[in-house]
């Protein structure tokens, strides 16, 4: 790389097309057979807990995804329309397939971090540590997605980010997610608009002071949800623009590629990377259902102080992230894990109706009875 780079420098000086093209086809694969290297790398450091060599690996392949990137950016390789040439999509699919794989990877190491302790005894990792590997990785390939999904206006059909309207990114991973319709519930059920701000700070800053085990895990497995998104959207972008291209007879993204890793020949997403985004989101309702009982509980102890409305914003959290999880294995056709996901949704509306939680909903009908028998009848 350091032999090439000043060549191609001085050639896009002179405006040399033909040496810009071989010298940039040269150096990206270089950079591509060093991210393949580095993936490989942390699939080791991952079975071995070496976190500082994990930590290096995800990073060196994030910042040569990057510049990889830079290398052919000026040939349109993200143009998957009909008048692309298979050439630059052959670079763009390959850069999406990094860019999926290694996001992947960030989130099976949040997800490894979350549930097994030794990554702290033998790691000597904390929480931190990995928010701060997944900021720069998205900082990193950030160019990747403004150029790729902004550029050609592809929804993503599996983030968290859309999906809870912004209020669940990197930069913001406590979980607790209120979606506008459910808002507008509570505050036309409980609370004036301030007041609602005020129990979702309030719901947020209990989940701060938990111990810093419990918040890292929450936190890292926020994360996780992240990381998995990205990986999925980018192999449903692959597949949706394939199949768009062999409509017009020009489709060069052979799906049997993407699909190496998946079951079933006609799904573009593995169903274990589905269940995996699906476990993730299960394991953060789950803690957020266990804080809104604990709210609760805590209520009870002191009648002085009325919680409801704090329990109510976790409790609509937490049935968020189990319609994600849900979501997932509904796609992945994980019968197990759907059933399992009903019952936590289940015990969402148990409480709901056992409970004086004013939740969306409630303010439609005055009877308490009859709200209960309508929880009671969703689960």
């Amino acid at each position: 790389i350091k032999n090439l780079t000043p060549p191609l420098t001085n050639a896009r000086a002179k405006n040399s097309p033909i040496e810009i093209e071989a010298l940039s086809t040269q150096l990206y694969g270089i950079h591509h057979k060093l991210i393949n290297v580095c993936l490989k790398l942390a699939d080791i450091h991952l079975q071995n807990y070496f976190s500082s060599n994990l930590l290096q690996s995800l990073r060196m392949a994030a910042r040569m995804l990057r510049d990889a990137t830079t290398l052919v950016e000026p040939r349109d390789i993200f143009d998957f329309s009909k008048d692309a040439t298979d050439n630059s999509r052959l670079y763009g699919r390959s850069i999406l397939l990094q860019y999926a794989w290694l996001w992947e990877f960030c989130g099976h190491f949040a997800r490894s971090y979350a549930a097994d302790p030794l990554w702290r005894e033998r790691g000597h990792i904390s929480g931190n540590d990995l928010l701060s590997l997944f900021k720069e990785v998205d900082s990193a390939c950030n160019n990747i997605t403004k150029l790729c999904f902004r550029a050609s206006k592809w929804r993503p059909k599996t983030s968290v980010s859309v999906a809870s309207h912004g209020q669940v990114s990197l930069q913001s991973l406590s979980g607790i997610v209120v979606l506008p319709e459910d808002f507008e519930e509570i505050e036309a059920s409980v609370l004036q608009k301030e007041g609602c701000h005020e129990a979702i700070s309030t719901s947020k800053s209990i989940l701060n002071d938990q111990t810093q085990i419990k918040r890292d895990n929450r936190l890292v497995l926020v994360a996780a949800s992240v990381c998995y998104s990205h990986a999925v959207d980018s192999y449903l972008f692959l597949a949706d623009h394939n199949s768009d291209a062999a409509k017009d007879g020009q489709a060069s993204v052979d799906l049997g590629t993407i699909n190496k890793i998946s079951t079933k020949p006609d799904e573009p997403v593995a169903p274990l990377l589905r269940q995996r985004l699906g476990d993730a989101s299960n394991e953060i309702g789950k803690i957020l259902l266990a804080e809104s009982r604990t709210v609760l509980l805590n209520e009870n102890a002191d009648r002085g102080r009325n919680m409801s409305h704090v329990s109510a914003i976790m409790l609509a959290s937490a049935q968020f992230w189990f319609s994600q999880g849900l979501d997932q294995f509904t796609a992945g056709k994980d019968l197990r894990n759907i059933a399992l996901l009903r019952c936590n949704l289940c015990q969402c509306c148990k409480i709901r109706a056992n409970t004086n939680v004013i939740l969306p909903g409630s303010s439609k009908d005055h009877d308490k009875k009859s709200n209960a028998e309508t929880f009671l009848q969703k689960a």
